[in-house]
């Protein structure tokens, strides 16, 4: 449990969390929250918001007196900070690191804040700062920009890499990743047919054969070739 919170948080329902973070974000941009301008924030009917405020007075989060704006108590400001720090670090994550749409980002974020903990939330943190800045990551960067941009393009269509599929499939190779700078060494071209024969006992290279010819990559060229799977061959 964060230090943060109360053991009553551990039960606050998601719609309530919501209300909390509504309103110290009103309160962070106008420096007041006013009930009509939360049931305008969260999209709800007043007397949504009616039963919502009732709930958190009652639990000490908030301090609310009728035609006046709503107040946060320290609980309830510790509450709402928690929830909007879960909410921005999973929106940067999905962002940034899985190339989502920033509006796309920050409802993905919405969905999942609420049943994330501090140290998942600690984790993502350090992944995402890894992935983004160390700079052996620089090669897994650049995949995961390809791997993303394929999504995009194919509609979650069937292009893969190479390793990833199992003996006896057969593909065609589509093009090469860009981790791939040395291109001499690849006895590949666009257009192949592939199919998977084995992997290697130590799991460095996959054997493979073309038109009945036997070949052999090593995994980490394999990794970086982008490829559609074949199910009817010549």
């Amino acid at each position: 449990m964060n230090a943060r919170t109360s053991k009553n948080a551990m039960n606050l329902s998601e719609s309530l969390e919501d209300y909390l973070e509504a309103i110290a974000e009103l309160i962070a941009i106008e420096g007041h929250a006013h009930t009509k301008a939360i049931a305008e924030k969260l999209n709800v009917k007043m007397p949504s918001v009616t039963g919502a405020i009732r709930q958190l007075k009652a639990l000490n989060y908030i301090i609310y007196n009728s035609h006046c704006p709503v107040m946060l108590t320290e609980e309830g400001k510790a509450i709402a900070e928690d929830v909007i720090h879960r909410h921005k670090v999973l929106k940067e994550f999905f962002a940034r690191v899985l190339g989502l749409p920033v509006a796309k980002a920050s409802d993905a974020a919405c969905h999942i804040e609420h049943v994330v903990d501090a140290d998942a939330i600690r984790r993502f943190v350090i992944f995402s700062e890894a992935i983004e800045h160390r700079s052996d990551a620089e090669k897994l960067r650049t995949y995961l920009s390809e791997a993303m941009s394929n999504l995009e393009a194919q509609d979650g269509a069937t292009l893969s890499v190479l390793s990833e599929f199992k003996v006896g499939d057969t593909v065609k190779v589509q093009r090469f990743g860009r981790n791939l700078t040395d291109m001499t060494k690849i006895a590949i071209s666009i257009g192949d047919l592939l199919t998977i024969e084995g992997v290697s006992l130590d799991k460095t290279s996959l054997r493979l054969s073309r038109e009945g010819v036997p070949l052999e990559l090593p995994i980490s060229i394999a990794e970086n070739i982008w490829v559609v799977p074949v199910t009817d061959t010549i």
